[in-house]
């Protein structure tokens, strides 16, 4: 009985101590859930907090699948040293340490890298140090390095067995470098995004999650769970109409001409006539110290006199008015004539005085085209039709185009008190009104379109993996810009520019091109000794079926100034180069023998010297061997067979034609291009130019 009573004594003994410490524990969670909570929760917030896991940014595509834009990720490596035994430690520190030196940070030595490890170890065991339990490993590696890192000794046991601690990043990366550079955007954490980046920013940036995240000494903040452990979310991705390969030639064109011409800065934009689709849109300035690149968007977001481009809309307004007609007399008092107290003058004093419009359009006369204007447009109750006009034509609004900073047109209102009496006849020749290159070129392109405005696109379908989210279909104003009879004079005019006008001096025998010439004094100031002038041309090509629209600007260039010997060639160098490389012009050259030839069949053989060697060895053909080059080519057309060298520099896009598909493969993916092989056979043309530089680009061959 006894024995009884001292069992149950301690029995009563054990569940009294659980009562006591049951209600100790819940004292204790009610002072710190009410009566402390608001403290604790503040401290919670300091070092232990949910905080956002934003998702993979979406990629930007050219129009065949290229990469413009796209985020690569990178990881920081910290080690929990505390985390592994005293035997695994001892196990694998030696080869851990040769590892990290071989492969991560050869800067240390393995003695080094083993030092270090042990010492920090040691001092957390000893002296519980907190830094030995965050450890950094590597800042910035990779995901193949990190795949290799998780696979070394010690770390191969993960978080909660190895002390690996991962942190993920992602860094912005344009394979292109400057091609586009500016349209495509930039994506800059806490401050505005510009071009693409920030017009699409919710669709690419996708949904955002949390996680918990702890912070460590130094005010670092490291997650409480492995982030690789996360299902990784990814945001949209965007396609857009740019056409890498014409992308391409306009950026070498325009590089060039502000590069030879010391200009401040160019732009030019190449547009799908009958969609609107931008095909190529390139910016390049220079900056404090001379050096080119893209820093601004001038095609949408710098607003310009535009010049003499606009004498096209003040002789389509007086046509539409049924004011003139091509054959409509108008005098050009020599190329000097004063308006109310100023005086105009055109480019020369040539000394016409009696002409008809066509030819002061093809002289791009700007007293001809003001005397017209004021005439007619001139009178207080009249001047509002001409405005009428311009917004008639679509030169009033914005053009809506899919990137951010797009200017307003400034186009002055009749009834505004910065009005003057000279205002028509100087915005009759493009001046007193503001306007961005591609505000000028959409209207220009409807002239192509034979009258149709089309809005311009950069953009033509949002997607996630691949499931299409959303489509930018081509978009089309209602009503044409004027009537049929005025476009098609306007065409006729814009050719004969070209064939008879201020473009003869550099009209094309590979494809013919319509368009307008343009010099704009800038920054002009009376009594001022040297003027500064912007340089453009805005047309389309070819002239009688018009695939392509394109205008060119170039800024403030030195030493020439005038549109038809600054912005003209340039714009025919891109018109050429487009119409030899696309193929929807092939059924326009096969009345030329030489481009069929050149553009259609290899103008040689090229290929492996040994390989050629051993054929004709084999063969019983003699030969001569003029290089000791390894790559040769050999012209058909020489009545004895010659080994000519065929040169490969490095950084540089080789001349593949003639080539085999191995031979091809061989030498462009060894100066590091990617490249899409079509068809069978030898290649009979590539994609980029010979000679271009090389920046990891893709590269299409296509072999017959």
């Amino acid at each position: 009985m006894d024995r009884k009573n001292e069992l149950l004594i301690r029995a009563y003994l054990v569940l009294l101590a659980f009562v006591i410490l049951s209600a100790v524990i819940l004292v204790r969670v009610v002072k710190v859930s009410v009566i402390e909570g608001e403290k604790w929760r503040k401290l919670s917030g300091v070092n232990v907090k949910m905080m956002p896991v934003y998702a993979d940014r979406g990629n930007i595509y050219a129009e065949d699948g290229s990469l413009l834009a796209t985020s690569l990720p990178f990881f920081e490596i910290r080690m929990d040293l505390m985390v592994p035994s005293q035997e695994r430690f001892d196990n694998g520190i030696d080869s851990l340490s040769y590892y990290l030196s071989k492969h991560i940070d050869n800067s240390k030595s393995p003695r080094e890298w083993k030092s270090q490890l042990s010492e920090v170890r040691k001092n957390g065991i000893e002296f519980k140090k907190p830094g030995s339990r965050y450890h950094l490993i590597a800042k910035r590696i990779d995901f193949d390095q990190l795949k290799m890192l998780k696979e070394f000794p010690i770390l191969r046991y993960g978080r909660y067995g190895g002390g690996l601690i991962i942190e993920k990043h992602n860094k912005r990366d344009k394979p292109y470098k400057m091609l586009a550079s500016r349209t495509i955007g930039v994506d800059r954490e806490n401050a505005d995004k510009i071009g693409l980046e920030g017009y699409f920013d919710n669709f690419l940036k996708g949904d955002t999650d949390e996680k918990l995240m702890k912070r460590i000494p130094g005010d670092i903040w490291i997650p409480v769970f492995d982030p690789t452990e996360i299902e990784e979310k990814q945001g949209d991705d965007v396609h857009t109409n740019i056409d890498i390969h014409i992308q391409d030639i306009v950026h070498e064109e325009l590089v060039e001409a502000v590069d030879s011409f010391h200009a401040e800065a160019g732009t030019a934009i190449v547009m799908d006539v009958k969609t609107g689709a931008i095909k190529a849109i390139s910016n390049i300035s220079r900056n404090e110290k001379g050096l080119i690149g893209e820093s601004y968007n001038y095609a949408v977001g710098h607003r310009s006199e535009p010049g003499s481009t606009i004498k096209l809309a003040t002789v389509m307004a007086l046509m539409d008015d049924g004011h003139a007609d091509l054959n409509t007399k108008v005098d050009l008092f020599g190329g000097r004539k004063k308006f109310y107290d100023l005086v105009m003058e055109d480019s020369h004093i040539h000394g016409t005085r009696i002409t008809d419009v066509q030819k002061a359009f093809e002289i791009s006369s700007n007293v001809g085209m003001a005397s017209l204007a004021k005439q007619f447009y001139g009178k207080k109750e009249d001047r509002k039709n001409f405005i009428a006009k311009l917004h008639q034509f679509g030169l009033h609004k914005p053009t809506g185009v899919e990137i951010k900073g797009e200017r307003d047109p400034l186009i002055k209102d009749p009834a505004a008190k910065d009005w003057y009496g000279t205002t028509i006849p100087w915005m009759a020749h493009g001046y007193e009104l503001m306007l961005t290159p591609l505000q000028v070129l959409a209207f220009y392109n409807a002239v192509a379109n034979d009258g149709v405005y089309m809005k311009p696109q950069i953009v033509r379908k949002i997607s996630q993996i691949e499931k299409t989210k959303k489509v930018f279909k081509p978009k089309r104003r209602k009503d044409k810009i004027a009537k049929t009879s005025t476009i098609e004079k306007a065409q006729f005019l814009l050719k004969s520019v070209v064939e008879r006008g201020t473009g003869r001096s550099f009209q094309s025998n590979v494809v013919p091109f319509s368009g307008k010439t343009g010099t704009t004094s800038v920054d002009y100031v009376k009594g001022k000794e040297k003027k500064s002038y912007n340089a453009s041309f805005a047309g389309y090509f070819p002239s009688d079926d018009p695939v392509y629209s394109m205008i060119v600007v170039i800024y403030k260039p030195q030493n020439a100034y005038y549109g038809s010997v600054v912005a003209g060639p340039v714009f025919k160098n891109i018109a050429e180069k487009i119409f030899v490389l696309k193929d929807q012009f092939n059924n326009t050259i096969n009345d030329n023998d030489d481009l069929l030839v050149n553009n259609d069949l290899p103008s040689h053989h090229a290929g492996f010297a040994p390989d050629f060697k051993r054929v004709f060895g084999y063969v019983g053909m003699g030969y001569e061997k003029k290089t000791k080059s390894s790559w040769v080519k050999i012209d058909p057309s020489e009545e004895e067979v010659e080994i000519k060298k065929n040169e490969i520099k490095k950084k540089k896009v080789p001349d593949v034609r003639g080539m085999g598909l191995r031979d091809a493969l061989y030498v462009l993916e060894n100066l590091g291009l990617e490249v899409e092989a079509n068809g069978f056979g030898k290649v009979k043309k590539q994609s980029l130019k010979p000679g271009a530089r090389i920046e990891g680009q893709k590269i299409n061959i296509y072999l017959n």
